[in-house]
């Protein structure tokens, strides 16, 4: 599956909404609005309301909880999607924590729902050893082929292409990060992120022929490790699943007049390829939201009209991500989940470039360190590092452990 997309994702095919289709059907039966308004001293549904390091309020809305995901980050849940709740929560200690998005946890596995094949003891399968498993698009790829292999091991966490990989950082991405410097044992990594992946190609096209979707990322996945091999022992404990997706939905298509509508139908696809997942024994699930692509070198040469575009429909896809989480949650037992934010990281580099090693936040070098962006689209080492802690703070002592390492300056 090594992918040959390793330039700009920046071509804007017209995307297509079939008048009249099932998927059109569907995307309208399960969109839900928000809803939900901030009373004084008083978190939003979703907000964060306590954990190490912070200092607002602890108290959530009328139908919301204060629900611990980690002793890192607390927050306002609908009351009938946490297992067990507060609406107040004492925020202690004084380390700052990266603020996350959406973090949600349904309730304990159903053992009637559950589906997991039993471990083998393999040199890849031992107690010790826990699966990353991620789908995305040029912002994650590292061009792994599960069937050419090598597969990873604890030579090579990422099995093929050798570590790095084939990223569009310049050296190490965020999976690279995680996998190294976070995890707290060997975190081997499945890759199937593919360079310039839509969700759907019926409806968001690429920006040429042949590139595998979302949805052909899923279909490798159903045909190499769904079934839990031998070679590949994992289960709903040791696992877990993130999924990158979005920039190039939003990219390819913030210009179209139904870019709402298109946005809803992705998101159908987008959580069937989840429940897919879901289905295989997938409990443990990391979505990282679209960044500020705006604020890329390129987009930033394409005046303001297109910045407001552009932005709506990043605002657009990130809300309808948190509305379909929350759904997905509600009606599968047993499902951790979380939406890690991307604009902190992002942002935290692009307002003070030169703390990171750049002269300012609209340079690109391929040496991924010299400036901030790697090309005029996507990010260099210093914003993936600080992505991959971003997760790492949100899977804190289950999969990954904040080290204080910094491994944007090699």
């Amino acid at each position: 599956m090594c992918s040959t997309a390793y330039g700009l994702e920046t071509g804007r095919p017209t995307s297509a909404l079939p008048a009249g289709s099932t998927m059109a059907q569907r995307y309208l039966s399960i969109a839900v609005a928000l809803g939900a308004t901030t009373a004084f001293a008083q978190q939003s549904l979703y907000g964060q309301c306590g954990g190490v390091g912070y200092t607002g309020s602890t108290e959530c809305v009328a139908g919301a909880s204060c629900t611990s995901y980690n002793p890192y980050y607390y927050q306002c849940v609908a009351a009938t999607a946490a297992a067990s709740a507060t609406t107040s929560v004492s925020a202690t200690a004084s380390s700052t924590a990266t603020t996350l998005s959406t973090t949600i946890s349904s309730t304990a596995v159903s053992s009637a729902t559950s589906s997991v094949a039993s471990s083998t003891s393999t040199a890849a399968g031992s107690a010790a050893t826990q699966y990353f498993i991620t789908f995305g698009d040029s912002y994650s790829q590292t061009g792994f082929n599960v069937t050419t292999g090598p597969l990873p091991d604890a030579s090579d966490p990422l099995g093929n292409p050798p570590f790095p990989g084939y990223t569009t950082s310049g050296a190490n991405n965020w999976i690279d990060d995680l996998i190294t410097e976070y995890n707290t044992t060997l975190l081997l990594n499945y890759n199937f992120a593919y360079g310039g992946a839509t969700t759907d190609t019926a409806l968001v096209a690429p920006f040429e022929a042949g590139i595998l979707s979302f949805v052909d990322e899923i279909g490798e996945f159903n045909d190499s490790i769904a079934t839990h091999p031998a070679t590949t022992p994992w289960t709903s404990e040791n696992t877990l699943f993130g999924v990158w997706m979005g920039v190039n939905d939003v990219g390819n298509a913030y210009f179209e007049s139904n870019i709402t509508d298109i946005i809803y139908a992705v998101m159908v696809v987008y959580f069937d390829q989840l429940q897919v997942l879901y289905d295989a024994g997938g409990r443990n699930f990391v979505l990282l939201s679209v960044p500020p692509t705006q604020e890329t070198p390129l987009f930033l040469t394409e005046g303001a009209d297109v910045d407001a575009q552009l932005v709506s429909a990043i605002d657009t896809y990130n809300a309808q991500l948190a509305v379909n989480l929350a759904n997905f949650t509600a009606s599968n037992a047993g499902i951790k989940a979380n939406i890690v934010n991307t604009t902190t990281p992002f942002q935290t580099a692009l307002d003070n470039p030169t703390a990171y090693g750049a002269a300012n936040a609209t340079c690109y070098d391929a040496d991924g360190t010299t400036c901030l962006w790697y090309n005029d689209y996507h990010p260099g080492v210093a914003i993936h590092e600080l992505v991959a802690r971003a997760v790492a703070t949100a899977w804190q002592g289950t999969f990954f452990t904040l080290n204080g390492t910094t491994s944007w300056k090699r």
